[in-house]
């Protein structure tokens, strides 16, 4: 018997963190074409942004981050507003440490010759990987 419940709390241990990232990553496309939008308007919109596309890019990451904090509290981890402030520090350590990366890709693949967007686009999924896995293990603990 102690055998079958510890494989049915695996198996649920499984799907709860398969729909956790169903949801992370639809809160993730979200977030992406808001951080990839106010990119596109800031660099495309105004000379001086296009001047500066690491601050851009900066600016645009941040606006995601303060969205997906929300989406990722109430939706994808069902947390309620109790001890937010705890996981808002958490949450943005985590994506500091995504927004250096981030910024770290996009200069090495620039200064490479790669086109800005793509650069952009695929820094994007490494990032990803990052914070599903800090978010669920470390802010959103279980």
């Amino acid at each position: 018997m102690p055998a079958l419940i510890s494989r049915v709390r695996e198996w649920w241990r499984c799907r709860r963190t398969a729909v956790q990232f169903f949801r992370f990553a639809i809160v993730g496309g979200i977030n992406f074409f808001l951080d990839n939008g106010v990119y596109l308007a800031l660099t495309r919109g105004f000379v001086w942004w296009s001047e500066h596309i690491l601050l851009a890019a900066a600016v645009s990451f941040v606006l995601s981050v303060i969205s997906s904090f929300l989406l990722n509290t109430f939706w994808t981890f069902s947390c309620d507003a109790v001890g937010w402030q705890r996981r808002a520090g958490k949450f943005f350590a985590v994506a500091t440490g995504g927004l250096a990366i981030n910024i770290l890709l996009i200069h090495l693949a620039v200064s490479l010759g790669v086109y800005d967007l793509i650069a952009k686009v695929s820094a994007t999924f490494v990032v990803l990987a990052w914070n599903f896995v800090l978010q669920k293990k470390w802010t959103f603990r279980d």
